[in-house]
């Protein structure tokens, strides 16, 4: 006689606890339905990237989560952003943000939408919980883990990251230098002449399309980072992390900011996917959302806004799909219509103008010129 444990059957699973992850539970805590989340991970955990957390990922939580504004109010590992400066061949642009927008250590972010998610009654959360292999059944997905524990689901929303074991078992996308981007970030104490309220963005006609960042944090210190073009990494044969200390040394503000600075880790690596194509983020029985559905800005490089807007979007998919009983390719291709329309024809937009901008780097340089000085209020609406 087998005596091995029949798998749990949940409704919907949710691979990966980020804000594309935590969203959907968010947005689905109401729905009846017998939801888990899983995540290879015990939080709070690290999250390489820029720690900005923008206007939009607030508003699409706020939607998500009534409640959630009196949350976020009590959170105090955050820096209100009211303004950004950019920085290009001796010129100055400042944005001022419409929308409320911060920054805050992704470990803390994270762990902080997450543990509202926790607090939910309805939502079964398993930590530490690597996936170790995803087949199709005839009503949904098994699912098993590293730790030999086995769910078996009608929906699976995949929401592991770029890297995640979702869009590699479910998809035959393959990455494309042309849309990722390898970035390093470390963590810098000391950094002088910090606006705690204002995030820095700095580009070189040497290394665009990319950018340096410098985005200030609640104890004092900065995340310091630059993305790359991945391809132009390989054409170019550029070191990233080399890369990261040329920029600083090439521009006169930066050496003049980290003159005294102190870094607090080794620079730490990580790979972005571009939402400059549109990539498979659907099928049969399944949702694709964040990271794992290729969903980064390719002109500001934020990915939480888009997570979190597809988290939502995600469940209400899986709402349509769990109310009609329809969970095939073409009535679930609805989640990516209505996510295309809220960002991917924007992104595409961006990406136009961001690669004849790189091509021409005169038309970057004229774009500053008219800038410079002016006050942009609607950028990030």
């Amino acid at each position: 006689m087998d005596s091995t444990p029949l798998p749990v059957h949940f409704d919907v699973i949710i691979i990966g606890a980020g804000p594309a992850g935590s969203a959907s539970a968010l947005a689905l805590r109401n729905s009846g339905l017998r939801i888990a989340i899983i995540d290879k991970h015990v939080f709070p955990r690290d999250k390489v990237c820029g720690d900005a957390i923008p206007g939009r990922a607030i508003k699409f939580l706020n939607e998500i989560d009534p409640s959630f504004a009196a949350s976020l109010a009590a959170f105090g590992e955050k820096l209100v952003t009211r303004r950004t400066l950019c920085y290009y061949n001796n010129k100055v642009l400042d944005f001022s943000w419409s929308l409320e927008a911060y920054t805050a250590a992704r470990q803390h972010f994270d762990d902080f939408l997450f543990s509202r998610v926790k607090q939910l009654d309805a939502i079964q959360t398993f930590e530490n919980t690597a996936v170790q292999d995803i087949s199709r059944n005839g009503s949904g997905y098994a699912i098993t883990t590293k730790n030999g524990r086995r769910f078996t689901c009608t929906l699976l929303i995949g929401a592991d990251g770029v890297n995640g074991i979702t869009a590699k078992k479910l998809t035959d996308r393959q990455i494309d230098r042309k849309h990722h981007v390898a970035g390093v970030r470390a963590y810098y104490s000391g950094v002088s002449d910090m606006d705690a309220s204002c995030t820095e963005v700095y580009f070189d006609r040497k290394y665009l399309p990319g950018y340096f960042w410098v985005f200030p944090l609640k104890d004092g210190t900065v995340n310091a980072g630059m993305g790359i073009l991945s391809d132009e990494v390989v054409k170019n044969r550029i070191n990233v992390k080399q890369a990261f200390y040329d920029f600083i040394e090439r521009s006169d503000v930066l050496k003049h900011k980290f003159r005294n600075a102190t870094p607090l880790e080794t620079l730490q690596g990580c790979g972005l996917p571009m939402g400059s194509r549109w990539v498979p983020m659907s099928g049969d029985h399944f949702l694709l959302a964040g990271d794992a559905a290729s969903l980064i800005d390719p002109v500001s490089g934020d990915g939480i806004g888009n997570a979190v807007l597809s988290g939502k979007l995600a469940a209400e998919q899986a709402l349509r799909c769990f109310a009609s009983g329809d969970f095939s390719v073409a009535f679930v291709k609805t989640y990516e219509q209505q996510l295309f329309r809220a960002a991917g024809a924007d992104m595409r937009k961006k990406t136009k103008i961001l690669k004849t901008m790189a091509r021409m780097p005169f038309l970057f340089n004229a774009a500053f010129v008219i800038g410079k000085n002016k006050v942009v209020r609607h950028f990030m609406k």
